[in-house]
């Protein structure tokens, strides 16, 4: 998980990946989870050589994708206007931010493995309970019975690359531990901390160097408090120098005002720290290693005074998942859709984040290998023939990103994840696509749909919120005594959060949706029936019955009907893509378009077996919906029609319509708490299990947002 150890050049980065396999497994580090098929390492006649080809691959991020991105973090930071905080509720959505005490933690020095453990310092230490003058050089040799013999250089002046040894004494394991002259860990310095003499060079270590013993060989530990640990992670995991991006904002915290890119260092801290201590035991003789198989960690000599503010800044916090430390993986780019997974799946909006001094090179990539490149990937299978996509996760382009794909050959096939395959052929992620010539090549998966999954909201009168399918809960108003019921709501343009608005206009912001105001304390003429926000979700409208329009933070006010006579009430609203627009519906149809919202017709002159209930814009802002009480949709400009329940035989009271994320269709919701599909919207089971529970009648529904990011489109 090292964002700095990205390469340019498919050499290079096929080169990066086996390095780090090769060190892991000879650490003994490898799981047996991350190895693939035996088959695929066992002995075999080289196979005939390939036909003459390739294959170019599209994708899209750099790493597995799983958690947080931490391009994206910094384009949240600095385009988004987010804080750390915000950042870290959006990638981990099922977790909250607690707190821990700062404890040991026993990290691997995995450069060292396999070879003596030599260290040294400027001032006085010990190992083993013995004092050693500044200077001085000492080892700890592992003895074939499993002691350790202590060893004195006659070297005086540190490293040294030709040392001279005696023996001092012999201890068991539980004793090979070198301490510095000092227990406060975070003062420590070049002058008093321990070094760790690889080749003759030193390696500064806050804390104690260990020996340990794995298997018979010889293992290196830096035995250090969490905090101190930190201090040579984070940096290491993301540039320091981000901290200085942006414009200062004030941070709430001890470490003051900052700039904006400060927060994607602080949401860093917090997730090494989680991951560090969601790893402790894992390798029972050390809790976590310093390569990219577990997290970045350099020591002293990868500190950086930027990075030491935001672990300070975040001392002691971690999330929180089901009552225990998260395991918080990130990577470095995620290619503008998180994985999924133990997290839930989010659009990550600025991933493309590129600014002066920081543009991710990596949210999109493309790669070409030759047949035979990738046929030396999978020996044992013969001369290769094919590649084929069987299953993708949904989520973003080309379905999202591969989940299963078979190899063949001539001599049979193997079936591996696609995280597997990028590993073997040196590809940035698992998000790709791909085309070429020479064998059979089937990109689309046939087993899994290609489109997002579905999932939608569902709010209450009662302030109760349902979170179905694909959907994320942040939270509700359900059991809180309010003022006036919620009568709709609208999400974050990202899927990060949503709001709920009361009839006298108060909001209630969750997830990453900010409060930008209400109308809470106005006297108003006519009550709140509706809300729309913003395309860069940093502002809202909301509509009152006589068409009054009130907007809050960066939504502008491009008119309203308030000074009308109306032959019917308004009862909703819908903003045009870019922000520069919106429209009314009244309860006859009728249309009202302001700002850059084109008129595309009305119902206003026809007679109707109910009344509209509430309108939905298409995507690109060329067309709308509108829904009557009875579920009767009306369809204009560009938007299709795909049925309605009066068309389906269905009966109840519509409240409102969605459009289905990425697909021709829509969702129906009735007070009795049915969802209705219509046209590829795709049915979401135990949907109306989760509608069940909400107190008071259900007054809107909204999906999780399909749209560009505003910062490109």
């Amino acid at each position: 998980m090292e964002l700095e150890a990205q390469a340019t050049g498919s050499t290079r980065r096929r080169f990066i990946l086996r390095r780090l396999r090769l060190r892991a497994a000879a650490a003994g580090l490898l799981l047996a989870t991350t190895l693939p098929s035996a088959a695929l390492f066992s002995q075999a006649a080289p196979a005939a050589a390939a036909t003459t080809g390739s294959v170019s691959f599209s994708g899209h991020g750099w790493g597995h994708g799983r958690g947080a991105g931490q391009w994206g973090q910094l384009g949240y930071a600095l385009e988004g206007g987010w804080n750390a905080n915000q950042i870290l509720l959006h990638y981990y959505s099922n977790t909250t931010i607690g707190s821990t005490n700062n404890v040991p933690i026993r990290v691997i020095l995995t450069a060292n493995d396999g070879s003596d453990i030599v260290v040294t310092s400027s001032s006085t230490f010990s190992v083993a309970g013995t004092s050693f003058a500044a200077g001085s050089e000492v080892r700890m040799h592992l003895n074939a019975g499993g002691t350790w013999e202590i060893d004195k250089s006659t070297n005086t002046t540190g490293c040294s690359t030709t040392p001279t040894w005696s023996t001092v004494g012999t201890v068991a394991q539980s004793s090979a531990v070198a301490s510095p002259d000092t227990s406060a860990y975070s003062t420590e310095t070049y002058s008093n901390a321990l070094a760790l003499c690889e080749a003759g060079t030193p390696y500064y270590y806050r804390g104690q160097i260990a020996a340990a013993s794995y298997n018979g060989s010889p293992r290196t530990l830096n035995v250090v408090d969490v905090e101190s640990y930190l201090r040579g992670v984070v940096p290491s995991e993301s540039p320091a120098y981000w901290g200085t991006l942006g414009s200062t904002v004030a941070t709430g915290t001890s470490a003051g005002n900052q700039p904006a890119g400060f927060y994607a260092l602080m949401a860093q801290a917090v997730e090494a720290r989680s991951y560090a201590l969601s790893s402790m035991g894992e390798f029972g003789y050390a809790d976590i290693c310093d390569s990219a198989y577990c997290q970045v960690y350099r020591g002293m000599q990868g500190e950086s005074p930027i990075t030491d503010q935001a672990v300070a800044a975040t001392a002691g916090e971690v999330m929180l998942l089901n009552g225990a430390i998260a395991r918080t993986e990130f990577s470095a780019s995620t290619g503008g859709y998180t994985a999924g997974g133990t997290f839930p799946a989010v659009v990550d909006a600025y991933d493309g984040v590129c600014v002066t001094y920081a543009c991710n090179p990596n949210h999109d990539w493309s790669s070409t290998l030759t047949l035979a490149q990738i046929q030396s990937d999978f020996p044992t299978l013969g001369t290769l023939q094919g590649l084929t996509v069987t299953q993708r996760n949904g989520y973003g382009d080309w379905g999202g990103r591969v989940m299963s794909i078979t190899v063949s050959g001539t001599n049979g096939s193997v079936t591996i994840s696609g995280e597997q395959f990028a590993w073997d052929t040196g590809l940035n992620s698992d998000w790709f696509t791909f085309t070429g010539s020479g064998i059979a090549l089937s990109p689309d998966s046939a087993a899994a749909s290609t489109t997002p999954a579905g999932g939608f909201y569902v709010d209450s009168s009662a302030g109760g919120v349902a979170a179905v399918g694909a959907a994320v809960s942040y939270g509700s108003m359900a059991g809180t005594v309010l003022n006036k019921p919620v009568v709709g709501m609208a999400a974050t343009w990202d899927g990060g959060g949503y709001w709920l608005v009361a009839s006298d206009g108060g909001i209630f912001s969750f997830g990453d949706a900010q409060f930008y105001g209400s109308t809470g304390g106005m006297t108003l003429n006519k009550p709140i029936v509706g809300m729309a926000a913003t395309p860069d979700g940093k502002g809202y409208w909301l509509v009152a019955a006589d068409g009054g329009i009130f907007s809050f933070g960066d939504a502008q006010f491009y008119g309203s009907t308030g000074g009308m006579t109306l032959n019917k009430p308004i009862v909703g609203m819908a903003a045009t893509p870019d922000g520069k627009g919106y429209w009314l519906v009244a309860s006859d149809g009728g249309i009202f378009s302001f700002g850059d919202a084109q008129f595309y017709g009305s119902t206003g002159g026809m007679t109707l077996n109910k009344p509209v209930v509430g309108m939905v814009a298409t995507p690109d802002g060329k067309g709308y919906w509108l829904v009557a009480a009875d579920g009767g949709v009306f369809t204009f400009g560009d938007a299709p029609f795909v049925g309605s329940m009066p068309g389906a035989g269905e009966t109840g009271t519509a409240t409102s319509l969605a459009p289905a994320m990425g697909v021709n269709g829509y969702y129906v919701l009735t007070t009795q708490g049915n969802v209705y599909s219509f046209g590829q919207a795709p049915s979401i089971p135990g949907a109306s299990s989760a509608l069940s529970g909400l107190p008071g009648s259900l007054v809107g529904i909204a999906t999780i947002p399909n749209r560009p990011n505003p910062k490109t489109s």
